[in-house]
């Protein structure tokens, strides 16, 4: 009887088949298989936003490496040319400061000095103003030994103490009270007597950014500003003035004959310099660098003592 009506099996819980034939819409639940993750492809990743508090960074390319150093580079390089000129022109300031002092301290030997005529009654006063004068020497020899005397010329473009080294070098970049700058001193070769009683005399200046110095020889390579402003002035160490007359300039280089006529040869300075006046005996020649790219290239002035 009990197999006829469906008795309950002795393995199932109590209840279970009660429970299936009270409900019996009810389907058993089937458990679900987990999904499968998909592979996130690599380019999604390096694409992905970074998230806040996200510590990894995207990765620089070699193009923005490349600009990131380009940018470095040119501000190093701009600050290094920022603290060149700053410091060209500090130093410029500094010597232009020292020889208007100099210029201001001696008044009797500074400047474009025209005596001119005088009668009897100037000779107490010209004979004061000499007695000035030398004692202006004395005291420019005493502050810098190598003191020989004192060039004007340009209309007082260049008006400076002149020193002679015992070599072309020192004076490059030291100037007349012995400081280190690139503007250095207006100095005699080492070559020339002291005394400016040689047949050809060299002075060496700087063409300078300001202007200072040499610079203004640039003017007399125009045959009318020659004309115009031909005489330099040399006050000597020993008291003498002496009067050159500017006849000729040129631009030419470092290795120009003109640097040895008179000292390394016997030749005449007067058979080689331009357009030299006839009877000349004495000469002076002014030397300047100038600001191009070719370091050996010369301005060249010729003057013959009148």
């Amino acid at each position: 009887m009990r197999k006829l009506f469906g008795s309950k099996r002795k393995d199932s819980p109590p209840g279970e088949s009660a429970k299936v034939e009270r409900m019996p819409h009810v389907k058993a639940k089937k458990e679900r298989a987990p999904k499968k993750e998909r592979p996130v492809r690599e380019k999604a990743k390096k694409e992905r936003p970074v998230e806040n508090g996200d510590k990894k960074k995207f990765p620089l390319n070699r193009k923005q490496v490349l600009y990131g150093l380009l940018i470095v580079t040119g501000v190093v390089l701009a600050t290094i040319a920022l603290r060149i000129i700053l410091g060209e022109v500090m130093e410029d300031s500094a010597a232009r400061t020292e020889y208007e002092n100099l210029r201001e301290r001696f008044p009797e030997i500074a400047g474009e000095q025209n005596p001119g005529a005088f009668d009897e009654t100037d000779i107490d006063e010209e004979d004061s103003e000499r007695d000035l004068r030398d004692l202006s020497l004395d005291e420019l020899a005493a502050i810098n030994r190598d003191f020989v005397g004192w060039i004007n010329a340009n209309n007082n473009l260049i008006d400076y103490p002149v020193v002679r080294g015992n070599d072309n070098v020192r004076y490059i970049n030291t100037t007349f009270h012995g400081g280190r700058n690139t503007a250095g001193t207006i100095f005699m070769d080492h070559r020339n007597a002291r005394g400016f009683d040689e047949q050809v005399t060299i002075l060496y200046g700087h063409f300078t950014r300001d202007g200072s110095m040499f610079s203004s020889l640039i003017n007399y390579l125009n045959e009318n500003h020659r004309r115009n402003n031909p005489n330099i002035t040399i006050t000597a160490r020993d008291g003498r003035r002496l009067t050159y007359r500017v006849f000729a300039a040129r631009m030419t280089d470092a290795w120009d004959e003109a640097y040895s006529v008179g000292i390394h040869d016997s030749a005449r300075a007067s058979d080689v310099f331009p357009n030299a006046p006839s009877g000349a005996g004495r000469f002076l020649l002014l030397s300047t660098c100038t600001r191009s790219q070719n370091e050996n290239e010369r301005i060249l002035v010729f003057a013959a003592l009148s």
